[in-house]
């Protein structure tokens, strides 16, 4: 439902969509209510205090097919920790 009224549907293009996709019918009023409810909840999020160091992991890997013969997976990963 979020994502539908992020990407601009109105409340009663949402409720027909639901309807249609799922069978459930729900009133323009409770979409109103339930994305208003999330919109305060995200504001809430989005103005907290962040910590002044956040730990990060960036793991990556490539994985290529060699032919020696026959077929094999050769996999290299690559991990790097920042903080």
């Amino acid at each position: 439902m979020i994502s539908l009224s992020a990407k601009g549907l109105t409340h009663g293009e949402i409720a027909a969509h639901l309807a249609e996709v799922y069978g459930a019918e729900v009133s323009k009023q409770m979409i109103t209510a339930i994305t208003d409810r999330v919109m305060e909840g995200l504001a809430e999020w989005q103005s907290r205090p962040l910590d002044a160091v956040y730990a990060v992991i960036f793991i990556d890997a490539i994985n290529v097919k060699i032919r020696e013969g026959q077929v094999a997976n050769l996999c290299r990963p690559n991990t790097r920790l920042a903080a």
